[in-house]
């Protein structure tokens, strides 16, 4: 009997410390326990967020679908046991999808780093076991490639036509043309340059070899006109575009001329040739050239820039593979007018022909509307290219229309701005060109030392090419024309057409001289 109330005491402690052992604790220290063996993962284990950034700048792509994946492309997998996760450490609900335009990728670059420190802190709390999973997949997306450019693989380089003409051996030809075009008020002020007389300096060493780049001015008593030799060692200047309308003739005016150190003055007589020997001085070869091709991409060259495309791509190829010793560099410029997608965008000069290509075959026609595009902002882009100081340098301008009205002063003052760092010009006239744009390219191709270059029919190709008003020229393949002419300004001297290329020829010239026959009577 006295065992019973032992025994019923027993039992009373028994099942109170069962009931204490099922409580939770109320003791800090086991909580921080786990917080702190969740928070500090083993040595080996996958940190997320430590690969995931992603070089956005050097996406060439510029597709942005990697902003806010994971280091493995994917969501990470939920884990088989959740903790809770404070409101505060969620990701933001504000955040924006990925940025389309280039200029928005800072901003989505900013904030793909900031999820990532989200997803760290919740990814951290996951089992070790599921983040070391994810680990061996690839931590780093593939940037997807750069899509081909776009050129038409059914059309074959080769295919469009064209003659040249070279004014400054035919100045009187010129002259009559822009005798006619001064009369009409918009064309006036560029026709008015290239009246008048021609006066040439040519610069040659004592072995007689043309002296590229000297610095040529003719000085009259109110101010003196300067221009670069170029690689043929001639200087052009027209008494209307170089000589103030003060100016009386007078026969001779001084021509001062620098190369390097050497300076010398000398008469020259005007209207004619005048060869100036520099007997100190040793011209050297050419072993650079620039290639800038300013081209015209509005709505009314679509009927010709896929074909200008790809006859330009093969004619930079062939010019890389003809002269392989020369360092070789490629510009592009393209231009609409006021109010479209764009005005002008330039592509600077690159020797990566590849990334030559990719810009110009990304480039469409549009826009445009009336007739006058804005060529005098390429041109001032054009002029504000990385050209380099000792090249050959050459521009290419591709187009139908002229400037606008108010803007041929512009355009001339970009043309000046060329000559005078030694650009020679040698535009390409498309279909569509009127008499107000040919005075303009051939004002601009003669004042440089260059030939206007024009598109024939005997391709089939666009829209019809209206006759240029010159008396004789031979029509070979455009592609044919444009690399003579690269060769004309690597090797200093006139290179003429081949006759075993010419299609047709029209009137009679020698060497590129016309030869105006008499009528009979």
């Amino acid at each position: 009997m006295k065992r019973l109330p032992v025994l019923l005491a027993l039992a009373s402690l028994s099942a109170c410390a069962s009931k204490n052992s099922a409580a939770p604790t109320s003791d800090h220290a086991g909580g921080d326990a786990v917080a702190m063996s969740a928070a500090e993962p083993s040595a080996g284990a996958y940190a997320p967020g430590s690969s995931a950034d992603y070089d956005y700048e050097s996406d060439a792509s510029g597709d942005d679908a990697y902003a806010y994946g994971d280091a493995d492309g994917a969501a990470a997998p939920p884990p088989a046991e959740p903790a809770p996760v404070m409101a505060e450490e969620s990701m933001p609900a504000d955040v924006p999808p990925a940025m389309d335009s280039a200029g928005d990728r800072a901003f989505g670059r900013s904030e793909g780093r900031r999820s990532r420190r989200a997803r760290k802190s919740k990814a951290a709390r996951a089992p070790l076991k599921k983040t070391a999973k994810r680990d061996s997949t690839r931590r780093r997306p593939k940037p997807r490639p750069d899509p081909e450019p776009d050129f038409d693989r059914q059309l074959q380089a080769g295919r469009l036509t064209a003659g040249a003409f070279d004014d400054t051996l035919n100045p009187d030809v010129l002259s009559r043309f822009a005798e006619r075009m001064s009369q009409q008020r918009d064309t006036r002020e560029v026709a008015e340059r290239v009246i008048g007389d021609m006066t040439v300096v040519r610069i040659v060493d004592a072995s007689g070899r043309p002296v590229h780049d000297a610095n040529v001015r003719l000085d009259t008593d109110q101010r003196g006109a300067r221009v670069p030799t170029g690689t043929d060692g001639r200087a052009v200047f027209f008494a209307g575009w170089d000589l103030p309308p003060e100016h009386m003739r007078q026969g001779k005016v001084m021509a001062s001329i620098q190369h390097g150190r050497e300076r010398m003055s000398v008469p020259v007589r005007e209207g004619t040739i005048n060869t100036i020997t520099m007997r100190n001085v040793q011209a050297d070869s050419v072993d650079a050239v620039d290639i800038a091709l300013v081209i015209d991409a509005t709505g009314s060259m679509g009927d010709e820039l896929e074909y200008l495309k790809v006859e330009l791509r093969n004619i930079a190829r062939t010019i890389e593979r003809s002269f392989p010793r020369v360092d070789q560099r490629f510009a592009l410029v393209v231009y609409r007018d006021d109010g479209d997608a764009f005005v002008s965008r330039s592509f600077d000069f690159t020797t990566n022909l590849n990334r030559f290509e990719d810009f110009l075959g990304r480039q469409s026609a549009g826009g445009g509307g009336d007739y006058p595009e804005a060529m005098d902002a390429a041109l001032e882009d054009a002029a504000e290219l990385s050209w380099s100081q000792d090249s050959a340098k050459v521009v290419f301008l591709v187009a139908d229309a002229p400037p606008h009205p108010e803007q041929m002063g512009n355009t001339m003052d970009a043309v000046d701005d060329l000559r005078a760092m030694g650009a020679a010009f040698y535009p390409v006239a498309a279909s569509g060109v009127a008499s107000e744009a040919e005075i303009v390219m051939r004002a601009a191709a003669a004042g440089t030392g260059g030939q206007y270059v024009f598109l024939t029919d005997d391709s089939g190709v666009g829209n019809g090419h209206a006759e240029p008003h010159i008396p004789c020229y031979e029509v070979q393949s455009l592609r044919d024309v444009m690399i003579r002419m690269v060769h004309t300004e690597l090797a200093g001297e006139r290179v003429t057409a081949d006759s075993r290329r010419t299609i047709r020829s029209v009137g009679v010239n020698n060497e590129g001289v016309c030869e105006v026959r008499a009528r009979p009577r």
